[in-house]
């Protein structure tokens, strides 16, 4: 079997050093500058070396004592790629930066551009518009589909839909997330296992929104929050479904499931052995339950303490693979302020504690 490509690392004598040495000189403020110079000199020094634009913006961000965040490169990057021309346009550049940097779709950059020329808007009349614009899209899109549908992969809910899920159920997840995980990982007719089903969110979301009425799914749980919950511990008896039989697997694993790192008796090393265990063994019942082509999706997130951290989200990542599970899909829960998470002190830490989890999607080959 032939090897995957992949592309080189720079080396610490790389013909690309100078240049990047030459971005960390730019003035702050010189976006478009910044811009050209990445796209006409930096990405294609990078490709000749082997390593793709994306690649070389993050090593640049990386770097100590550089200045630039990763976000602000590829602003910039997408700012001259888009406005290659801004010296001659109408608008002061301003208003082509916050185009380029909040409008993906370029037929709508031209309507802003001319309807910010016709009114005579400020920045601030373009940025309100675009902010009502996408509320008005994301309502349309709660009339189509019955749920904010999310199109980047930060998943952020401020309030759970108080139609999916028990209210006041510790670690309640929030609906919208449920329901955009089916909206990109299922199909039509799929059949939808929820092994750890908590207050019965993913039951909920199929059955209010008709979007999904031709998904059936089964739900289990240590303890069953309602009748259509049948009480099974799966980290002792398995997932009760056949080999090969289930097309999609959402698993949200509770807080518990995770060491809590801030606590004295913690002990690295064991407790990550301990929790891999628990995820070798829900992950392999997952890959044996799901048809080829078949998905799973796991809530995973890391454990930071005053020892540094336990990346859980590599290490199921890892054991995925070895099970015959490949990455199709990452996205991120930032959560909510009332999660009720115990606060530890800064003086005791040595890392700031982790604000998000990673919704990973496998799919079965």
């Amino acid at each position: 079997m032939a090897k995957a490509h992949r592309p080189a690392t720079p080396s610490a004598s790389s013909p690309l050093d100078p240049l990047i040495e030459r971005v960390s000189q730019f003035s702050a403020d010189h976006y478009w500058d910044l811009g050209k110079f990445l796209v006409e000199r930096v990405i294609p020094a990078a490709l000749k070396e082997g390593v793709y634009a994306e690649q070389i913006l993050k090593r640049m961000a990386e770097m100590p004592g550089f200045k630039f965040p990763y976000s602000m490169l590829k602003q910039c990057q997408r700012y001259y790629t888009y406005y290659p021309d801004v010296e001659k346009r109408p608008l002061p550049e301003g208003f082509y930066f916050e185009l380029a940097t909040k409008v993906e779709e370029s037929k709508l950059r031209d309507r802003y551009e001319k309807l910010a020329i016709a009114n005579k808007w400020t920045i601030s009349d373009l940025q309100k518009k675009i902010r009502d614009d996408e509320l008005a899209r994301r309502e349309d899109e709660k009339t189509r589909y019955g749920f904010d549908l999310k199109q980047k992969n930060i998943w952020s809910f401020d309030i759970p839909d108080p139609r999916f899920g028990k209210p006041n159920m510790k670690g309640r997840l929030p609906g919208q997330i449920v329901a955009n995980a089916l909206y990109y990982y299922t199909g039509p007719g799929w059949v939808v296992v929820d092994p750890m089903a908590g207050s019965g969110t993913t039951g909920d979301v199929i059955d209010a929104l008709p979007y999904f009425k031709d998904r059936t799914f089964r739900m289990y749980d240590i303890e069953p929050c309602d009748s259509r919950v049948k009480r099974v511990n799966i980290l002792q008896t398995g997932i009760p479904e056949q080999t090969g039989s289930v097309d999609y697997v959402f698993l949200d694993p509770p807080h518990d499931f995770y060491p809590r790192g801030t606590e004295p008796e913690f002990t690295p090393a064991t407790s990550m052995t301990e929790t891999l265990t628990k995820f070798k063994t829900i992950v392999r019942e997952c890959a044996r339950i799901l048809k080829p082509g078949g998905r799973v999706s796991i809530v995973v997130e890391p454990t930071v303490g005053p020892f540094g951290i336990i990346d859980f989200p590599f290490e199921v990542t890892s054991l995925a693979r070895g099970l015959g599970l490949a990455s199709h899909s990452k996205v991120y829960l930032p959560r909510r302020s009332d999660s009720g998470r115990t606060m530890v002190s800064v003086e005791s830490m040595k890392n700031p504690l982790s604000d998000c989890r990673e919704l990973l999607t496998f799919e079965k080959q």
